[in-house]
């Protein structure tokens, strides 16, 4: 399923589900009494449907949760596409996966195979800020404590979680992810002990930098459907690059998924147009995410876009350049003490955008993108979108 008819989903048949299943759980909830003690006392089961990137933003707070509770499962449910991410976290005794890539009878049907497979958890984390259908999951699986998150467009949750955390969409994600570990009686461990830990639970030496030939420079240009208006062209790649590395000694790696292998020709081609006699190397879909990870490890400098392979980059020590727009670096960079990167980041008035509004404000002219490549009127910095009413 596409992302739009997912979303279109989300909202028409979890809102129903909602409307229909609030009265009834309020109603046990008034009657069961159910001890709703915070602390674990059995397996925690994290939900985490889109987003391998938010994993990663959350892996202290899940190794903090692993550590402090070794008798508990922790699980997840996600979906085929987040898996890959889970599994490089090495915290998870189970995954659960839904299947979201074809039709609506093989989502329900794998739905319903995790519902079964979670039913009467103890803790349910539920890691999806914006999802009717994550509440109405969790709800489901009649886990003694539901956890969600809150905030202004996602009122509706109470009443069907047990605890609500407040999410600040300006604030950090990864502190909102940490907040959840630490009031169920976790200790959220050090950037210095989650950097250890993530290299070793992949097999991945601590770095040491070759000093010889030319500078590795990895490169992620994709993301995911979400907010497309994330990436760069081809041609603008080629633009940006040009403008940086011109007379540098370097090779240059494609990182990205299967579905990135086409377009990764073309980024490729614009690439040594714009740098010629460089070498650019397409690895998109070349290794499993495991192997894209241990082949990151190896370059001096990772540049990307606001993408999950940049946020694995800073978990693995690499130096990075990045750039966001329609994203703030702010809200989805964990602190990393003594990382060594360059954040480029226009705070134009309409961003961030993305959770904030459905469709971009600018209509996909990407003025916040743009301000990484020339410099802006006035009037793009200080842009009045209107919309006829």
């Amino acid at each position: 399923m596409k992302l739009r008819a997912k979303q279109r989903l989300d909202a028409c048949a979890g809102g129903l589900a909602i409307l229909l299943l609030k009265p009834l759980a309020r109603l046990l909830g008034i009657l069961l009494h159910r001890d709703h003690d915070i602390r674990p006392k059995g397996d925690i089961v994290i939900l985490k449907m889109l987003g391998g990137g938010s994993l990663v933003l959350a892996y202290p707070a899940l190794l903090g949760l692993k550590k402090s509770y070794p008798e508990q499962k922790l699980r997840l449910v996600c979906t085929g596409a987040t898996r890959p991410f889970a599994e490089l976290l090495g915290v998870f005794d189970e995954i659960h996966p839904v299947d979201d890539s074809g039709s609506l009878v093989k989502l329900l049907g794998s739905s319903f195979t995790a519902l079964r497979a979670v039913f009467r958890c103890d803790t349910m984390i539920d890691l999806e800020v914006y999802s009717r259908l994550s509440t109405i999951f969790c709800l489901l699986t009649l886990a003694r404590n539901r956890i969600s998150f809150y905030l202004d467009t996602a009122y509706w949750r109470k009443g069907l979680a047990t605890h609500l955390f407040y999410f600040n969409r300006a604030g950090s994600a990864p502190m909102h992810y940490a907040q959840i570990a630490r009031e169920l009686g976790a200790e959220v461990p050090a950037a210095a002990e989650s950097h250890e830990a993530f290299l070793a639970a992949n097999g991945i030496a601590a770095r040491n930098p070759v000093t010889s030939g030319p500078e590795r420079i990895g490169l992620a240009c994709f993301c995911s459907d979400l907010a497309l208006e994330r990436m760069f062209s081809a041609r603008e790649w080629g633009d940006l690059l040009a403008r940086e590395m011109t007379g540098r000694d370097i090779a240059l790696t494609l990182f990205g998924g299967p579905a990135d292998r086409v377009a990764g020709e073309e980024m490729a081609a614009a690439v040594r147009a714009a740098l010629p006699g460089i070498e650019v190397d397409n690895a998109c879909g070349r290794w499993p995410l495991k192997e894209t990870a241990a082949e990151m490890a190896k370059m001096d400098r990772f540049w990307s876009i606001d993408t999950g392979l940049l946020h694995i980059a800073r978990q693995i020590g690499v130096p990075t350049t990045s750039f966001w727009g329609p994203t703030a670096p702010h809200t989805l960079l964990q602190d990393l003490p003594g990382t060594d990167e360059a954040v480029h980041y226009s705070e134009l008035p309409c961003s961030p955008c993305v959770h904030v509004h459905d469709e971009p404000p600018c209509g996909g002219s990407r003025p916040c993108m743009m301000a990484h490549l020339r410099e802006l009127t006035p009037e793009e910095r200080n842009p009045a979108w209107v919309a006829r009413s």
